[in-house]
């Protein structure tokens, strides 16, 4: 990505919807459909960058702040670009009400955009008890009953 490029995504991450979708127009028109084709893989490089690094950054901190060894956990489960496009799916299962905040299911939140999280689900999907929720746990961090989110899909499914 070219610095140039770099300042024009910058500008238009900081637009709301319709913004973008202007900028984005104009940089077509100025720029030609290839231009904008090679921006947008630039960008996705770029955000599949930001979210690797975030995870790294993240794991470094959990050796060096807080003392935990490497072999004490599989990575921090943070949201990617691939796992928001899961999590569309997902979330395009039910309607999320009754989940808790950051339900799979919810779309937006940090599990719905999360890879981990989002797979899980989807492989559970044809399990009516085999996704718990996250927000409520026993005392040692175990869930203890079935996502909302997960049950509602499942019931979806269903009557599909």
């Amino acid at each position: 990505m070219t610095p140039r490029q770099a300042n024009d995504m910058a500008v238009l991450a900081n637009l709301p919807f319709a913004g973008r979708v202007q900028l984005l127009t104009e940089y077509s028109a100025q720029h030609g459909v290839e231009s904008l084709v090679e921006l947008f893989a630039q960008f996705v490089g770029m955000a599949n960058s930001v979210a690797d690094n975030c995870r790294n950054m993240t794991d470094l901190v959990l050796i060096s702040e807080l003392g935990m060894h490497p072999d004490k956990f599989d990575s921090v489960n943070l949201p990617t670009i691939l796992g928001a496009c899961q999590g569309v799916a997902l979330a395009a299962q039910c309607d999320p009400a009754g989940a808790c905040e950051g339900c799979a299911y919810r779309l937006g939140s940090m599990a719905n955009q999360s890879p981990m999280a989002t797979s899980d689900a989807a492989y559970m999907s044809f399990d009516q008890k085999g996704f718990m929720c996250h927000a409520e746990t026993d005392d040692r961090g175990n869930p203890t009953k079935v996502c909302v989110g997960h049950a509602k899909a499942f019931k979806c499914v269903g009557e599909a």
